[in-house]
């Protein structure tokens, strides 16, 4: 079942075109990829679909609502985005993930049983329990991106974009979070949407790879059909296949 359908949608941001015409649908509990060299759109496509940046024309579909008619306090509700900008304030770690629940938020109700159990649920995932009192700043990288995706499940939505959430870890962490973020799409069922510079890592656990270059879709495929040729191609570089010599995976790596 579709649960995101982007219908020819076009990016200008001033006279530059950033999204060219592009079409493609997201199922529900998919783990959908977007791979791609820099500057071809990825991060302008994943704030689209949150309204961060307004589409040009053509139409955003979440749930089988047009994005345009949605307000944004609602549509908070149904997506979310993990951004790649470390968080640095002096926030504890329970009041930041505790502000992600501001579409639940009105004017005159004060934080309810719900919201509570929603931001301890959250930090359970992410083991971060131990964390609650510590301020943002005094967290490793790592450690402030799991407080990024504890703060997107507390916000208690279908689907979350990640863009880039690898950007700035050691292969520790970005290891760990990879992990994180594929046992909250298989265990939870969330849709993930991951933009990533990490080619094997979309090859590892996504379900489909959507390619972009020069503001375009150039393919889009299932993961087991991804051609080196196809990432040669994307990248302007030569790649080959191999297998892991100790999972036994397909990778495809630079030649």
């Amino acid at each position: 079942m579709n649960l995101i359908s982007i219908e020819n949608i076009l990016v200008r941001l001033g006279n530059k075109t950033i999204i060219s015409e592009m079409s493609f649908d997201i199922n529900s509990g998919e783990y959908f990829s977007i791979i791609g060299p820099n500057g071809a759109g990825k991060s302008t496509l994943l704030k689209s679909m949150c309204k961060i940046i307004d589409h040009t024309s053509g139409n955003i579909i979440i749930s089988g609502s047009n994005i345009r008619s949605v307000p944004q306090k609602e549509l908070a509700k149904q997506i979310t985005y993990v951004t790649q900008t470390p968080i640095l304030n002096d926030y504890s770690v329970h009041d930041f993930i505790m502000f992600s629940r501001y579409p639940y938020f009105s004017s005159f109700s004060s934080i309810t049983a719900e919201d509570k159990r929603k931001v301890k649920e959250s930090m359970e995932i992410t083991d971060l329990l131990a964390f609650s009192e510590r301020k943002l700043r005094t967290l490793s990288g790592g450690e402030r991106q799991r407080v990024n995706i504890a703060s997107a499940l507390a916000q208690d939505t279908k689907i979350i974009l990640f863009d880039e959430p690898g950007t700035f870890l050691d292969p520790f962490y970005d290891k760990q979070i990879s992990t994180l973020i594929a046992d909250i799409n298989k265990n939870i069922g969330i849709t993930v949407v991951n933009v990533t510079h990490n080619i094997n890592n979309a090859l590892l656990y996504s379900d489909r790879i959507a390619a972009l270059k020069n503001s375009e879709l150039k393919f889009l495929e299932n993961t087991a059909e991804v051609r080196t040729d196809q990432i040669s191609d994307l990248y302007d570089t030569d790649f080959i296949e191999i297998m892991h010599p100790v999972s036994n995976k397909r990778m495809i790596i630079k030649r």
